[in-house]
């Protein structure tokens, strides 16, 4: 069942926007190998890695317009754009996905601080698998090349990473996060779902 709601939902992402599929599958890719290295158990490596796939499912209804933008976004464009994760969350709910997915999409923008959306929670109010997401999201999006901007380097990413823990990003899972040697983190372009 599982499998069937991730490939019919990533086959709508990439309908959609072939930048946020790839994007996607990355993060489901970096979330497997993060898995492995917590250790976690096939469920849970499972349902973080599903989660991470879909975190930005709900951008299928951020009109094309905003998502291909590539100037920086008008304050009413960024309330749109900020949306898509409780549209992904009601979406995944009609599909009576585990809440644990369900939280990755729904939280995964939050913030250790309390500055992040679309809830504004902080620490320990923040699931651990959207606190993992949040980590690969920013990483995968500061090492990519976009229209605008040249990416990072891997190590200045996981600088980045580093200067924001504590505040942005949990100080436990960056800690994880960057001890992984960066060529398990290479494979984050070939998504491998298989256990």
């Amino acid at each position: 069942m599982k499998g069937t709601i991730l490939v019919n939902n990533l086959t709508r992402l990439m309908a959609k926007d072939e930048v946020t599929y790839s994007h996607s599958l990355r993060l489901g890719s970096m979330a497997k190998i993060m898995a492995n290295h917590l250790r976690f158990d096939e469920e849970q490596k499972e349902n973080l890695i599903i989660g991470c796939c879909l975190h930005d499912y709900g951008k299928i209804f951020t009109p094309e317009k905003i998502l291909h933008k590539e100037s920086a976004l008008t304050s009413k464009e960024w309330e749109i754009m900020k949306r898509h994760p409780v549209i992904g969350a009601r979406l995944l709910i009609l599909e009576n996905v585990e809440q644990e997915i369900i939280d990755v999409v729904k939280y995964h923008h939050e913030r250790i601080d309390g500055k992040g959306y679309p809830y504004g929670l902080k620490g320990d109010e923040i699931p651990n698998y959207s606190k993992i997401c949040s980590i690969i999201d920013s990483y995968d999006s500061m090492v990519s090349n976009r229209v605008y901007r040249k990416g990072l380097t891997p190590l200045q990413a996981r600088e980045e990473l580093m200067k924001h823990s504590g505040t942005q990003f949990d100080e436990f899972y960056v800690r994880e996060f960057v001890s992984i040697p960066q060529d398990r983190l290479e494979s984050r372009d070939k998504i491998a779902l298989r256990r």
